[in-house]
């Protein structure tokens, strides 16, 4: 048994979780830009909600920004672990070509 285990699956989906956290929030947002603060009739609660639409909207965009780059991440680290297993398992037969 390997001292490191690498599993793939798992990185993989949360490669996708991440990589789709952005539009999946995207939605809720669009949906708030929509509500015009001054249908909540109270002047202080209208002026709330619309800070709160462009906070949530800003907010979004910051993940998505963050999550893109956490997916390249994931990606060099899933690339790095891939070379380094393919390294790993030509060195037995490195070994054997060496002592024939």
């Amino acid at each position: 048994m390997s001292d490191i285990h690498i599993d793939f699956g798992v990185l993989n989906r949360v490669r996708s979780n991440i990589e789709h956290i952005g539009e999946i929030m995207e939605r809720p947002g669009k949906e708030m830009d929509e509500v015009d603060g001054a249908s909540m009739g109270v002047s202080t609660l209208a002026s709330r909600m619309n800070d709160f639409g462009d906070e949530w909207s800003y907010g979004i965009e910051q993940i998505r920004k963050y999550s893109g780059a956490a997916v390249k991440t994931l990606d060099k680290m899933k690339k790095a672990f891939e070379d380094i297993d393919d390294t790993l398992a030509k060195e037995p037969r490195k070994a054997r070509e060496q002592r024939a």
